[in-house]
């Protein structure tokens, strides 16, 4: 979060201003020490802060988000049951209902692919 104007989102997940929630990181850098020097990151408000819908908290088919917490049994129960709508398949409603960063929205097989490896994690 000191490294780019991300802030927690209601469905717990860092949102960008201009990607929305359609940001990631996928490495981390490990140095022997403490790294305090940074510059100052600018201020960004959080454009949850001025979404006055909030279409996340209820897209969920299965109302695994409050706004409060994130119910991983029963996103995980949902995906086990096969039951429609198919969020293996099409990725997580509630994400995608964010209106910020449509146009950074991962492509379909990438959406895909993370959903099956969240799965298969929480299915082991």
């Amino acid at each position: 979060m000191r490294a780019e104007p991300v802030t927690p989102s209601p469905l717990g997940l860092l949102i960008h201003p201009e990607h929305g929630l359609w940001h990631a990181y996928r490495a981390a850098l490990a140095f022997p020490d403490l790294v305090d020097d940074l510059p100052p990151r600018g201020e960004h408000p959080s454009p949850c802060a001025t979404c006055v819908a909030r279409p996340c908290l209820s897209a969920c088919p299965v109302g695994a988000f409050d706004g409060r917490g994130y119910d991983v049994a029963v996103c995980v129960g949902h995906l086990r049951s096969g039951r429609p709508p198919d969020c293996l398949a099409h990725g997580c409603h509630a994400r995608a209902a964010c209106p910020v960063g449509l146009t950074a929205r991962y492509p379909h097989a990438q959406i895909r692919f993370h959903m099956a490896a969240f799965h298969r994690a929480r299915s082991a």
